[in-house]
């Protein structure tokens, strides 16, 4: 599986992998406490000169950064999934300013313990205006903490709805392909019931190449690529398969230099050579040949080409069936807006013209 950042489409965000990844998990902690820290003991313009003054002041900066850690936890791990999470924000802001009451009366009392937060010029104790003045303070407090918070739990819920769209991509991936291999039993099937009449011997034959041709699926569907030149095997022996059927059953099978070596999807291009089994006439097209198969690299694209006749009785949308139906379900899913799929139907032939990007 990619990691996160690749699947949200960040490959170089460090950024959205510190903010997601568990091994950051005790750094990021740290930063935050550093911060908060750091903010309380920021260089003040006032000396303390009494050393009783300046032990009680370190008290109170200790007692203000537990406060603000212990509600950012609480928070982080309590209110948050409990309320916001579950979307009860009304219960959210009422826990919230339960808190802040809370901490507003500790400290009330620690102020007449003279521990004084907030010194007023008349040094009086703390009201109601002060309450106020606190509340705004932490919200805007939590308000920050949550946001990074909230951002995270975006972030992985993004990733897992990535991971699930992905996971369902390969499951329906893979059933689009155990699809392709029954529609071929039952062309191959037919013709083997054909010969056995005729010719039992060469039906045997047929039915060996029939159980090569499938031994091969059974391997070569595991991966999610095989070398071109493993699936141009294959489709050379289920057109041996109908050449021993018939006896005119002439093929022009080019293929560019070293392009067997290419990787593609396996079974991509098996439908089209179903449909020319299925659809191609006895008669020769021009030049005495009944069917043309191409493999060609152009512009750093596989382009595949395939040419057979037709019966001219036959309707266009019976060309292609469950095969090629599953074939532009598998394009879509694997090259989405990047492959070219064109299938032209002359009086006497069809042409199909597939062209994907080359794998890197």
């Amino acid at each position: 599986m990619k990691n996160s950042q690749v699947i949200i489409g960040y490959e170089n965000s460090l950024f959205i992998d510190f903010v997601v990844d568990k091994k950051y998990r005790w750094i990021r902690h740290c930063l935050l406490i550093g911060v908060i820290v750091g903010i309380h003991f920021l260089p003040s313009k006032k000396a303390e000169v009494d050393p009783t003054s300046s032990l009680w002041r370190l008290f109170e900066t200790l007692l203000s950064i537990t406060i603000l850690l212990s509600l950012f936890y609480i928070n982080h791990y309590i209110l948050i999934p409990a309320f916001v999470l579950r979307s009860r924000f009304l219960a959210y802001a009422g826990s919230l300013l339960v808190a802040y009451t809370f901490i507003f009366l500790v400290l009330m009392y620690l102020e007449r313990q003279e521990l004084r937060f907030i010194q007023k010029p008349d040094r009086s104790y703390l009201d109601w205006e002060d309450y106020l003045i606190i509340v705004i303070l932490l919200t805007i407090f939590i308000a920050a903490v949550s946001s990074m918070k909230l951002f995270k739990v975006w972030i992985v819920n993004l990733i897992r709805f990535k991971e699930f769209e992905n996971n369902t991509l390969t499951i329906q991936l893979e059933q689009l392909k155990s699809q392709i291999n029954p529609h071929f039993l039952f062309n191959t099937l037919n013709n083997i019931n054909f010969l056995i009449d005729e010719n039992p011997k060469l039906a045997s034959k047929v039915l060996l190449k029939l159980s090569d041709v499938l031994r091969n699926q059974l391997y070569l569907s595991k991966g999610d690529s095989i070398e071109l030149g493993k699936e141009i095997a294959v489709l050379k022996n289920i057109l041996f398969m109908e050449d021993i059927r018939r006896d005119k059953f002439v093929v022009d099978f080019t293929i560019d230099q070293q392009m067997e070596q290419l990787h593609v999807p396996p079974f991509l291009f098996i439908p089209f050579v179903e449909n020319v089994v299925k659809h191609s006439a006895h008669q020769a097209m021009e030049g005495g040949q009944h069917v043309q198969i191409a493999f060609s690299i152009q512009a750093d694209r596989i382009c595949f080409t395939c040419v057979n006749p037709k019966k001219r009785k036959i309707q266009a949308a019976a060309y292609g069936g469950l095969g090629l139906s599953n074939i532009q379900k598998r394009l879509e899913i694997l090259y989405p807006n990047s492959y070219n799929l064109q299938i032209d139907d002359f009086d006497d032939r069809y042409k199909v013209f597939l062209s994907i990007p080359m794998e890197t």
